[in-house]
Formats: structure tokens, C-alpha cells, sequence
């Protein structure tokens, strides 16, 4: 990887965290905002490109598109618990689903990336489930805002992934993508909050 590509990837990367971090202003004020900036901007996107369906081939289209799929992926996982956003968890791979009855968009490159990210983020999606019942003494604020740091920090170990899958080889892309389930899974055990201010990888093993 050259210094080019090096600074593409790192200016990309700066571009996520602040477009996933920007709602926080209005998260637990006006939840509705947020779901309405998603729609006005679906809305958005689907008018472009029919009244010019050679608008996708824009770096300024595909930008949008990336930085508002991001944004809608992420909050949805991260704040699952939370009404405005529990029913969007449930229609993202709907959604994709339906998509995927189209043939030609099947073997989509794009499709099959954003496919594989929502994949990282239902991984860990079901995680956190399975541990939130084998384990329900999430500590109060202490969990409501630390299952979302789990979830943005695994997303991004995911985007990770995804940006660099194209340089390995089969053999290769399938161990990375063991170590990044690993990896997943050691983040959200470490830091899985647990009441007492203890996490629940301390009460695992007794650290």
C-alpha cells in the first residue's frame, strides 16, 4: 500500500468517525431528527439518480451515499435498544435481502462490501444479545453508553476489513476475517458492562 492510498484510507476514516459521531448531539433530544435527516437523504439519493441515472458515477454522489449508509448502519446497531431505531435494526438486512433478488446486483462489488459490513454489525448485533441474556446486570447509564462504543469500535474494525479485503488472497482474506471476529468478540466481552462497575470479562476470570 502506497502513501497515496495510505491517505486516502486515513482521510476516509476521519470522515466516518465524525459522520458517525455527529448525531450525538441530537440523539437523546430529538431522536425523530435524526430518522428524518436519514429519510430526507434516501429520499434524496433515489431522486438523483432518476432524473440522472449517470449521477453514480459522481465521487461527490458516492461520498454522500457511503457517509449517510454509515451513519444510518452504525446508530441503528449501536443504539438497538431505543425505539426510533430498534425497527430500522430489523428492516436493514430486510432490505438487503430484497435487494438481493436482483441478479446483476448480487455480484455487485459494492453491494456484496455493504452486504458483508451490515454482516459485521448482525454479528455483532447477536453478541450483544446473547450476552445481554446470559448476563442482564448491565449497569444502568454505564450500559447505555458503553453497548454503543462496543458496537462503533467493532463496525469499525469491519470497515478495517472491508478496505483492505481487495489485496488478499482467498487463503489470506479468510484468516484475516477470523481475526476480526476474534477481535470482535474479545472487544465486546472486555468491555461488556457489567453492574458494580465491573466488567464482564473481569467477573469471567476474576480480574
Amino acid at each position: 500500500m502506497n502513501k497515496t492510498e495510505l491517505k486516502k484510507l486515513f482521510l476516509e476514516g476521519i470522515a466516518g468517525i465524525v459522520v458517525v459521531i455527529f448525531p450525538l448531539v441530537i440523539l437523546f433530544t430529538l431522536p425523530q431528527l435524526v430518522l428524518a435527516c436519514w429519510l430526507s437523504g434516501l429520499s434524496t439519493l433515489i431522486l438523483m439518480k432518476r432524473r440522472n441515472p449517470t449521477v453514480i458515477t459522481s465521487k461527490k454522489y458516492q461520498l454522500f451515499e457511503k457517509l449517510l449508509y454509515l451513519q444510518i448502519i452504525n446508530w441503528s446497531f449501536a443504539f438497538f435498544f431505543e425505539p426510533v431505531f430498534s425497527l430500522i435494526v430489523f428492516l436493514i438486512p430486510i432490505t438487503m435481502l430484497v435487494l438481493a433478488i436482483d441478479k446483476n446486483r448480487r455480484v455487485s462489488r459494492k453491494f456484496l462490501k455493504w452486504a458483508t459490513y451490515i454482516g459485521f454489525h448482525l454479528f455483532n448485533w447477536l453478541l450483544l444479545l446473547i450476552l445481554i441474556g446470559f448476563f442482564p446486570e448491565i449497569g444502568g447509564i454505564e450500559g447505555i453508553s458503553v453497548l454503543p462504543v462496543i458496537t462503533f469500535i467493532n463496525g469499525g474494525y469491519g470497515a478495517i476489513y472491508l478496505s483492505l479485503e481487495h489485496r488478499l488472497t482467498r487463503g489470506r482474506k479468510i484468516i484475516a476475517l477470523m481475526i476480526v471476529l476474534a477481535m470482535m468478540i474479545m472487544m465486546t466481552v472486555s468491555r461488556f458492562p457489567q453492574d458494580g462497575h465491573v466488567s464482564l470479562f473481569e467477573r469471567m476470570f476474576g480480574g
